[in-house]
């Protein structure tokens, strides 16, 4: 059997993959039966380093865990932009979410049939046993602790993560806009801003996959 030699990228889960943030805000309103403060937590995953009466906040995180994955949306594009991916690299999901959680998320992956390597539950994103080469996130956090290691970022943008300046990050809108960058990529440059691109699917068609 041949070693693994295709470059690891990381891909996130929840406003990466599946759109979380509505979800985690429906339940905030039910649990407090107040309307989620805008601009005071920034994003769902602030609430956990927040003052915020922590039983409301257990409850809020386990109804989540527990009820909310099977119902979240997959964002446009990702499963189409991850399977031409994989062909280079080998996708490792990389998820701060409960381990308890792990049969809904793997039948989450499953029922929306993203292509994927492996699945790891934890809240240090950059201790896993993978040499990470490139990775795509929404969460400061996990972006700086990439960073720190050299991995190259792709950032999901979010209103949480607009404060995030760094040349050495690619912001993208969503996964058709991150395989725009990704054709860049085998031209073997990295350009600060795109004027105008055919759609990936027009790429894809015209550009040899390295093997």
């Amino acid at each position: 059997m041949k070693p693994e030699t295709r470059p690891c990228f990381a891909v996130d889960i929840d406003n990466v993959l599946g759109r979380a943030e509505p979800e985690v805000q429906r339940l905030f309103r039910e649990v407090t039966g107040t309307a989620w403060p805008v601009g005071l937590h920034g994003s769902a995953g602030g609430l956990d380093s927040s003052a915020f009466e922590r039983e409301a906040i257990e409850e809020i995180f386990s109804r989540f865990h527990e009820e909310s994955i099977p119902l979240l949306p997959l964002f446009p594009g990702a499963k189409y932009a991850l399977g031409v991916i994989q062909q280079t690299c080998r996708i490792i999901i990389v998820t701060a979410r409960r381990p308890s959680s792990r049969p809904q998320t793997l039948q989450w992956l499953a029922d929306h049939r993203i292509p994927f390597d492996a699945l790891y539950h934890t809240e240090e994103k950059t201790g896993i046993p993978e040499s990470i080469t490139l990775a795509i996130d929404d969460h400061p956090l996990h972006i700086q602790a990439y960073r720190a290691l050299g991995v190259r970022v792709f950032v999901m943008n979010q209103p949480w993560n607009r404060q995030i300046v760094d040349a050495n990050v690619i912001r993208v809108t969503g996964w058709d806009a991150l395989l725009q960058w990704w054709h860049f990529r085998y031209m073997g440059t990295w350009p600060n801003r795109l004027i105008e691109t055919p759609a990936p699917h027009y790429l894809w068609s015209r550009l040899p996959i390295p093997a």
